[in-house]
C-alpha cells in the first residue's frame, strides 16, 4: 500500500482527535456542584446522571462495533457525534432530572460509546508491531479532552453557568469530529507495515487463535477479566466521578482548588494511557496490569490521610495515571488473550465492566458520605477490592483453543 506508514499514523491523529472530543466524562466533576446550586437538586441525584452516561457508553460499543465493521470508522464516529453533541444540548436545556439523565447520560453515553471503541479497535489493526503503544495513544485523547475542557468550563460555568456551558462545549467537540472523524480508515484485512515481519517470540505471546465474541464469552478467561476490570473501573471513576467533591471534602479546599484538581487528574489520567501502552510492549500487558492494581490499592487506602493542595494533588494524580494507564493496557491485554480479528467487538464486550463499575463506584462513595459523612469507608473498601484485582491478574492464563 503506497505511503501507508504516513496514512496509519493520520488514523491515530484522526483517533485521538476524536476521543478527546469525546472526554466530556472527565470534566463532568466540576458541574456537579453548579447543578447542585442553580436546580436545588441532591447530589446522589446529580451523580446519577454519570452513572447512566457509564452504563450506555459499553452497551452503545456493542452494537458500534458492528457499524463499525459494516460502514467503518468514519461513518460509525460521526453517528456518535449526533448522539453526543445532542445530548449536551439537551443536557443545557435541563431544568429538570429526567432531562439531565437523558442528555447527558443516555444521549452523551451513546455518543461516546460509539466515539470512544472505534479510534482503539481501528488503530490497533494498523499496527501489529506497536499495539501496546497505539492501544494507549487511541485512548489517550479521552483523557486529553479535559485538560482542555475542565479549565475552560470551570471559566465559563462561573459566567455562563452550567447549561450555556453545556452548548458551548458541544460546539468544540461538533467542530472537532468533522476534523478527526474522516481522517479514520480501516486498515486493510491482514495488514503488515512495510518491511515488518512478526518475531517469533512476539507471535508466541499473542493469541494463538483469534475468538469470535460468541467463543470469547464461553471461555471462564472472559469472565476473569470482566470482574478484574470491574475492579479497576469502580476505583477510577469513583475518583473522576468525585475528584472535586472529595477534594473539598477530606483536604477542605475551595471550589477553585478542587477544579484545578480536576484539571491535573485529566494530565495524569492521560500520561498514565500513554505510558502503559508503551510499557505493555515491553514488560506485557497482563504484569503492568498486576502492577497498576497493587499501586491503586496503597494510593486508595492512603487518600483519607492527604489533607492539603499538594499531597490530595498527588494523591488524585496517582489514581488518575493508575486509571488511564489500565484504560491504556486492557486492549492490549484482550488482544494477548482472544487476539486482533476481532477485537472490537470483544474490547466492547470486556467494557461492560466499565459500565457497572461506573455505576458502584460513584454511589458506593456517595451513599457512604451520606451515611458516615466521610468517603473513608469508600476508600477502603474499593482499595480492597484492587488487591483482588492484582490476585486474579497473577493467577489469570490464557485461553487454550479447543476448536
Amino acid at each position: 500500500m503506497a505511503n501507508s506508514n504516513a496514512l496509519r499514523w493520520r488514523v491515530v491523529i484522526g483517533g485521538i482527535l476524536s476521543n478527546f472530543c469525546a472526554g466530556m466524562l472527565y470534566s463532568w466533576s466540576i458541574y456537579v456542584k453548579p447543578l447542585i446550586e442553580t436546580h436545588g437538586w441532591e447530589q446522589g441525584a446529580v451523580s446519577l446522571a454519570m452513572s447512566i452516561a457509564t452504563m450506555v457508553i459499553p452497551i452503545s460499543m456493542i452494537p458500534a462495533a458492528k457499524i463499525l465493521a459494516k460502514q467503518g470508522p468514519t461513518k460509525t464516529a460521526l453517528i456518535g457525534t449526533v448522539f453526543y453533541v445532542l445530548g449536551l444540548v439537551i443536557s443545557g436545556f435541563a431544568n429538570n432530572l429526567i432531562l439531565l439523565y437523558l442528555g447527558f447520560g443516555v444521549l452523551g453515553g451513546i455518543g461516546v460509546g460509539f466515539i470512544y471503541g472505534t479510534p482503539v479497535a481501528t488503530c490497533i489493526k494498523w499496527f501489529p508491531d506497536k499495539k501496546g503503544l497505539i492501544s494507549g495513544l487511541a485512548v489517550g485523547g479521552f483523557g486529553l479532552g479535559s485538560i482542555v475542557f475542565a479549565p475552560i468550563c470551570t471559566s465559563l460555568i462561573a459566567t455562563l453557568g452550567p447549561g450555556q456551558t453545556f452548548w458551548v462545549q458541544g460546539g468544540i467537540a461538533l467542530v472537532g469530529m468533522l476534523i478527526g472523524a474522516p481522517l479514520m480508515k480501516a486498515a486493510p484485512d491482514g495488514y503488515k507495515p512495510e518491511g515488518w515481519t512478526p518475531p517469533a517470540a512476539s507471535a508466541a505471546a499473542g493469541a494463538a487463535h483469534d475468538y469470535t465474541a460468541g467463543e470469547m464469552l464461553r471461555t471462564k478467561q472472559y469472565w476473569f477479566l470482566l470482574i478484574m476490570y470491574l475492579f479497576a473501573n469502580m476505583s477510577g471513576l469513583m475518583v473522576i466521578g468525585q475528584a472535586s467533591p472529595i477534594a473539598q471534602a477530606v483536604a477542605g479546599l475551595t471550589a477553585a482548588e478542587a477544579g484545578a484538581i480536576v484539571s491535573l487528574l485529566s494530565i495524569f489520567n492521560t500520561a498514565g494511557r500513554f505510558m502503559s501502552g508503551a510499557l505493555c510492549d515491553k514488560l506485557g500487558a497482563k504484569r503492568v496490569v498486576t502492577i497498576i492494581y497493587v499501586i491503586n490499592a496503597v494510593l486508595l487506602v492512603s487518600l483519607q490521610f492527604l489533607t492539603n493542595f499538594v499531597t490530595i494533588s498527588i494523591g488524585i494524580g496517582g489514581l488518575a495515571i493508575c486509571f488511564g494507564a489500565m484504560m491504556g493496557a486492557y486492549p492490549s491485554l484482550v488482544v494477548d488473550y482472544f487476539g486482533v480479528k476481532y477485537s472490537g467487538p470483544n474490547y466492547a464486550r470486556i467494557f461492560l465492566a466499565y459500565g457497572i463499575g461506573g455505576i458502584i463506584g460513584p454511589q458506593l462513595a456517595v451513599q457512604i458520605v451520606g451515611r458516615t459523612g466521610s468517603y473513608t469507608m469508600a476508600f477502603i473498601i474499593i482499595g480492597a477490592s484492587c488487591i483482588v484485582g492484582a490476585v486474579m491478574s497473577i493467577i489469570s492464563k490464557k485461553p487454550v483453543y479447543n476448536g
